[in-house]
């Protein structure tokens, strides 16, 4: 017999024996989705390994997320995910189903993440951004990012954690045509990954290329020309009507993404680890717009990526975004946002809600994360726990929107 068929046979006989070893474990009390996830060989940085996924029988969920869709055993393949956080003992995964599936209500989808919020003490900062961004929604007017749903993990039958489980972006979730469609040019996705992705400079440095596969087809001449026309024109052409910046870019979805970004105080998210979406070009739409996709929201809310306190008085933004509000019109738009999100989804009284709810939807979790894990040694967190960090990035909230109701009066206030 091939070693692999081994190798799948085995992974087979642990997930029918694992239920026992889980519920050794105490996995028959959560209250959260538990994903067993079983590999053989050694987790990589690099490559993806062969394991087996699969849901595990718990109690009825909580947060009203119903009920766990139970699917059965998956082949799939798994590495650790991420840059940075790979330095820490609790690392997160990725995951490539076989084939996709539609995990806990959420998009079907073959690519997921299993974030391990080490940093985030809070362990919500990445879903409280998303939804929050998703609530800007209006009809014709989707701002799209990756759903996530709390679920604790079982690595080769012993308790792993807490993690929240990410969809990945990708055409399909941003609501591209399927593949295939005849098209002058497909359509493309890039991720912002270095702090060069400023809108500075022509090109595409600090960028990497998502759809198309680049492996298969390298498409870089739409960032390139968008990179141009924003670092590179006149201000005469920059807000021409026709063809200007309006043309290229949904600026209404601009505007709430670096509302998002000044709210979260996410200080990568101006420069860095952010995506950038266009859908195809066709006869039927031949002048689709970029847009923005908020991504890395770990680094928010008070906290900066390695875990030390942020102040709430930092001002964010980049080249395109000062172009913007050089102009008198865009201003008006932009203070109007504000004002208006700050009497519903950014009030004070909305952002603890949603705060509060996703405190009581982990429940335990929370402690049975921190015997697990904790502390974060060598963190500028130090020993901070989720009951600490939640409570201080409640004051914090408070501290930010003071202080962004009157910076964003000063810098959208009509000049002289």
């Amino acid at each position: 017999m091939k070693p692999h068929r081994w190798r799948e046979l085995l992974l087979i006989f642990w997930a029918v024996l694992g239920w026992d070893y889980a519920t050794a474990e105490g996995v028959s009390e959560l209250k959260l989705p538990v994903l067993d996830l079983r590999s053989l060989q050694e987790i990589q940085s690099t490559t993806k390994v062969p394991c087996l996924v699969g849901w595990m029988p718990t109690n009825a969920l909580e947060g009203g997320l119903g009920h766990t869709n139970t699917v059965g055993t998956l082949k799939a393949q798994v590495k650790f995910h991420g840059a940075s956080s790979q330095a820490y003992e609790k690392k997160s995964f990725a995951l490539s189903l076989d084939a996709p599936t539609p995990w806990l209500g959420l998009h079907s989808g073959r690519q997921w993440v299993l974030n391990a919020a080490y940093i985030d003490c809070s362990m919500m900062r990445h879903k409280l951004s998303y939804d929050l961004f998703q609530s800007l929604a209006s009809p014709g007017n989707n701002r799209p990012a990756s759903s996530s749903r709390f679920v604790e993990v079982m690595l080769n039958g012993h308790y792993h954690g807490a993690y929240l489980l990410m969809e990945r972006v990708d055409g399909s979730l941003l609501g591209f045509a399927p593949k295939g469609r005849p098209s002058k040019i497909p359509s493309v996705i890039y991720k912002a990954i270095d702090h060069e992705a400023n809108f500075r400079q022509s090109g595409h440095t600090g960028y990497e290329q998502r759809e198309p596969n680049p492996e298969e087809r390298e498409l870089w001449t739409p960032l390139d020309e968008l990179n141009q026309f924003v670092s590179e024109s006149t201000d005469k052409d920059f807000f021409n009507e026709k063809v200007g910046i309006d043309s290229r870019l949904d600026t209404g979805n601009a505007i709430d993404f670096h509302l998002l970004v000044l709210l979260t105080s996410n200080m990568d998210g101006i420069d860095k680890n952010f995506i950038l979406g266009r859908d195809a070009i066709t006869e039927a739409h031949p002048h689709p717009k970029f847009f923005f996709v908020p991504w890395d929201y770990d680094a928010t809310f008070g906290r900066n990526w390695e875990g030390s306190p942020v102040e709430p008085t930092f001002w964010l933004s980049n080249n395109l975004f000062d172009r913007l509000l050089s102009n008198p019109g865009y201003r008006q738009k932009y203070a109007a946002r504000w004002n208006s999100l700050r009497k519903r989804q950014f009030s004070v009284e909305n952002l603890h809600r949603m705060i509060d709810e996703n405190v009581r939807v982990f429940g335990p979790a929370a402690q049975r994360n921190e015997k697990r894990w904790s502390p974060i040694r060598g963190s500028n967190s130090g020993s901070l726990a989720f009951t600490e960090d939640v409570a201080q990035m409640k004051e914090w909230v408070v501290a930010r929107t003071r202080w962004l109701d009157a910076a964003i009066e000063r810098e959208t206030r009509t000049q002289p």
